[in-house]
């Protein structure tokens, strides 16, 4: 068996933050808590998620049928970057943190390095993922890369919430680590400020309420959620800046160009562009994923102007009125209603 140590002092060559190791055996207990939160409704499209595509994300022996040992890591995207790059009379949306750049593709190249030596010194055969199709969260808290907050992200005692999780799944045995003995006691704050009331109680989010998810879903937004939505372009973390352990994480310094966006971007220039110039122009970034389609991101824009009165805004709100796609009609109209009425 190797050692685990062994295998960090491995990574440390690649610069990647934290390195735990876990078994690959199937997740019974994430798979149950699945079933529960897809039939009391909580992910958008239930009913598509059969209990096969939950069974083998909650199994990484249906990607590598050997697997043995589950490399987890983390990447601190707490970077020390200006917050805000609007300008007045050219209205901006703001970015989440993790996706001001790619730090899901920074860390898989760093994984993939590992994987690398890893094969070379072990012979090992291995996959490499990074937001990828394994339940990514229940593996890093199982090896002790973090623990569950209440608002179900992982929190790593140095880094917080603010990291992405990658692993090496990998035919070759590495002795185990333990799970962290902490929890968030009786703190919720993050439950507290959640705008829209998504985190329905502890460690279980009703998506189809999530600012961040519904960033990612293309859809007509509820007048409830559209009015505390601000001028949120893609992604929320809110709960995350309410987060005690989150106060005493020193912002690193910038690792990675890869997908740089910043934390926020013209408002105007998303609903000016056709979606081949969208994934041209930002295809590094996580917001072109394949399963993001470009119209919830133009509709997010729409949002973004009804929460800040521009001289900019009206004119191009009147346009997609007329838009042949009818949440962008219908959410332009909202927009326009909101300046409106102050």
């Amino acid at each position: 068996m190797i050692a685990a140590g062994e295998v960090r002092e491995l990574a440390d060559n690649f610069g990647i933050d934290a390195i735990r190791i876990t078994h690959a055996l199937p997740n019974p207990t994430t798979l149950s808590r699945m079933y529960q939160q897809r039939d009391e409704g909580f992910f958008f499209n239930s009913r598509r998620l059969s209990n096969p595509d939950l069974e083998s994300f909650c199994d990484v022996r249906s990607k590598l049928a050997n697997a043995r040992s589950i490399i987890t890591a983390c990447e601190c995207y707490l970077t020390d970057e200006p917050v805000d790059n609007s300008k007045p009379g050219n209205p901006h949306g703001r970015i989440a943190r993790y996706t001001w750049r790619n730090h899901y593709r920074d860390l898989k190249n760093r994984l993939k390095r590992l994987a690398v030596l890893l094969k070379e010194k072990y012979h090992a055969h291995s996959l490499v993922y990074s937001n990828g199709p394994v339940a990514e969260k229940p593996l890093a808290q199982q090896s002790g890369i973090g623990y569950y907050g209440k608002h179900g992200i992982i929190i790593h005692p140095k880094y917080g919430s603010w990291i992405v999780l990658g692993e090496i799944v990998t035919d070759i045995d590495i002795e185990k680590d333990a799970a962290l003995d902490i929890d968030c006691g009786g703190c919720q704050k993050c439950i507290d400020a959640c705008p829209t009331g998504a985190i329905v109680r502890p460690y279980i989010l009703d998506r189809r309420r999530c600012i961040q998810a519904l960033t990612n879903w293309h859809g007509v937004i509820d007048d409830d959620i559209a009015a505390v939505w601000e001028n949120r372009l893609y992604g929320c973390t809110r709960c995350q800046e309410v987060c005690p352990q989150n106060e005493r994480v020193i912002p690193m310094p910038v690792r990675t160009d890869i997908g740089n966006v910043g934390a926020s971007m013209p408002l105007i220039d998303f609903l000016d562009m056709d979606e081949t110039e969208y994934r041209t122009q930002y295809k590094d970034n996580q917001m072109t994923r394949p399963w993001i389609r470009f119209p919830a991101i133009q509709r997010n824009a729409l949002l973004c102007l009804g929460h800040l009165p521009d001289r900019e805004a009206p004119p191009i709100l009147k346009t997609y009125l007329k838009s042949p796609d009818p949440v962008l009609a219908q959410t332009a109209g909202w927009a326009l209603s909101r300046i409106a009425h102050g």
